[in-house]
This record gives structure tokens, C-alpha cells and sequence, in this order.
């Protein structure tokens, strides 16, 4: 695994866990969880990427 990546795993893992514990009713609570992983999500390809072509 990826230094990036497991400096961000445990981040997204909570993040998930947060939002999976959250009512359905909290839509837009959720939509921010959402949101947030998906933006470290890209922050860890985007690391990825840019480290490949070093």
C-alpha cells in the first residue's frame, strides 16, 4: 500500500463509519460525509499519480 494511502485510510475509514451511523433522514449530513471522502479519495489518486511519475 501506498505511504498516501495509509496515512489516509484510517481518515476515510472513520469518515465511513460516521456517516454509516447517521439516520437515512439526515440527508444532507450524509451528502457532506459523502463529499469529504470522496475528496480524499481523489487527494490519494491524485498523490498517487503524481508520484508515479517521479
Amino acid at each position: 500500500m501506498s505511504p498516501v494511502r495509509e496515512y489516509y485510510n484510517p481518515i476515510i475509514t472513520n469518515l465511513l463509519r460516521e456517516h454509516d451511523s447517521l439516520p437515512q433522514e439526515n440527508v444532507a449530513e450524509r451528502k457532506n460525509f459523502q463529499r469529504r471522502i470522496l475528496f480524499l479519495m481523489t487527494t490519494i489518486k491524485m498523490e498517487e499519480l503524481e508520484n508515479s511519475y517521479i
